[in-house]
């Protein structure tokens, strides 16, 4: 009788050790450093410390995105192939780990004296490269989530622990960077701004990438044995890539996720490459107010992951999902709201610092249960895949919902970037000089109302979604009796 195409060495007996979830967790550090440096910090330290248009940078920004976006998908489908003593996923993960702290490294650190063009390509070049080697390490990762547990309710806990751990350290991160590295001065008020600290910030960041890869990876390597592993060969080419791509997508619950995401990152997008600007500018914040935020922001995503822990059982992943969305952009208009109409406490208020925080923890919490809903849901829809084609493509799936959403978010960056410059028209090289009225009046309008409000969209296409608990515990049974039925007696 015809084997099994995919296979384990060994069955998992009782839940996956909790040591285990909180070292795979860790992985999440380095895509939490990177996001935070190229979100909040590139487009600042580029446009305002060195003076690069904001629509050039953005343009870099997304043609690097988009760069990665095409990566993702051939990543994916070659880990999924791809056959080692190391299983499927840690060669890649470990190859990626030197060259992508290296490449973060230079990013922040170019030569000093270079002019408008060249700081143009070495911001391009190391962007492009740093996201092409995340890709190597992240997509592998991802993919692990579903291999660690065939539980629907366990694989949740799994990325409830991703989120808790990546969110928890972050905000310890971004204490101690914005209390310590990017500390203010006498003539730089605000630190991110102070040119002489991304001179620490640089080497320091592409350290802790690096060393976050490699624990995460190495201290994973007791799982191999549980993951699901290839019994032929198969070579891989572009008919394997783009075969692989079509039968994902003829997944309809795959598609819906698929297009709810392309929306959601690219609205993302754009407000990503506006939040500095908002924070420093229209919010006033120094480097000290970013550090006491850091501190409690972890809240957020802790009641989430405890909401998720102890009530899953309780609603859908796909409600859950649609709640978060419309949430999120429920708090993001408020703060803005209020602090135009004239309701938010001034800066200089006791009150201020709390109530700018308390919109943030409650940001965080929205976003964290994304994430607990949205890779959770990936997960599940690896096994109905199976049932419905023989092939599981945990690398494929995880791919394709980078390479849209990075794709999409490309354009997010340069729509954002455009925006930015030409109808919010914030001046570039500023540094210290007061913005008018009228300009951050546009920024937040154009941030917190319009942009955020697109996210009514995906709430509703996920809305459609129909693997249900129920009928994934009828896909579990179905794959069970499949393997036990091609392996035979």
């Amino acid at each position: 009788m015809e084997r099994a195409a995919f296979w384990r060495e060994s069955e998992r007996t009782g839940k996956l050790p909790l040591k285990t979830k909180i070292i795979y967790a860790l992985g999440e550090m380095p895509g939490s450093h990177m996001n935070s440096a190229i979100g909040t910090l590139l487009a600042l330290y580029y446009n305002q410390i060195l003076g690069v248009p904001a629509s050039i940078i953005a343009i870099a920004m997304g043609l690097a995105l988009f760069l990665d976006s095409v990566s993702d998908p051939v990543v994916g489908t070659y880990s999924d192939n791809l056959k080692s003593n190391l299983g499927r996923r840690h060669p890649l993960m470990y190859a990626a780990a030197l060259p992508l702290g290296i490449f973060m490294a230079l990013l922040f650190s170019p030569p000093a004296g270079l002019g408008e063009e060249a700081l143009v390509a070495w911001l391009t070049t190391f962007l492009i490269l740093a996201r092409l080697t995340f890709t190597l390490f992240s997509v592998p990762w991802s993919a692990m989530t579903s291999e660690l547990s065939d539980s629907y309710s366990e694989r949740s806990v799994v990325v409830s622990w991703r989120q808790i751990v990546g969110h928890s350290l972050g905000a310890l991160y971004g204490f101690l960077i914005f209390t310590f590295v990017f500390s203010e001065s006498d003539a730089f008020p605000q630190g991110q701004l102070n040119p002489e600290n991304y001179a620490l910030f640089a080497p320091l960041l592409g350290t802790l990438i690096t060393t976050w890869c490699l624990i995460t990876t190495h201290f994973t390597r007791d799982q191999i044995q549980y993951s699901y592993q290839r019994t032929d060969s198969q070579s891989f080419g572009l008919l394997v890539l783009l075969t692989s791509l079509r039968s994902a997508l003829t997944n309809r619950n795959f598609a819906l996720l698929l297009c709810g995401s392309l929306i959601v990152f690219g609205v993302f997008g754009v407000l990503g490459f506006f939040d500095m600007y908002v924070n420093t500018y229209f919010w006033e914040l120094k480097a000290k107010d970013f550090g006491i935020i850091a501190l409690f922001v972890w809240i957020g995503p802790l009641i989430a992951v405890l909401l998720v822990m102890n009530f899953q059982a309780h609603f859908e992943k796909h409600h859950g999902l649609v709640f978060a969305l419309a949430g999120g952009m429920i708090m993001s208009m408020v703060g803005v709201t209020a602090r135009l109409s004239g309701l938010f406490p001034e800066y200089e208020s006791p009150f201020f610092l709390p109530a700018i925080t308390c919109i943030a923890t409650i940001n965080f919490f929205f976003t964290a249960l994304t994430a607990i809903m949205f890779i959770s849901m990936i997960a599940d829809l690896v096994d109905d895949q199976e049932l419905k084609t023989g092939q599981r493509q945990e690398g494929v799936f995880a791919a394709g919902v980078a390479f849209s959403t990075k794709a999409v978010g490309s354009l997010g960056v340069i729509v954002g970037g455009f925006l930015l410059e030409f109808f919010i028209q914030f001046p570039a090289g500023q540094g210290q000089t007061e913005i008018s009225e009228e300009v951050l009046f546009r920024l937040a309008i154009t941030d917190a109302i319009v942009v955020n409000s697109l996210l009514l969209i995906p709430a509703f296409l996920i809305s459609k979604y129909t693997l249900t608990r129920h009928n994934f515990a009828a896909v579990q049974a179905a794959l069970e009796k499949r393997r036990e039925s091609l392996l035979g007696p």
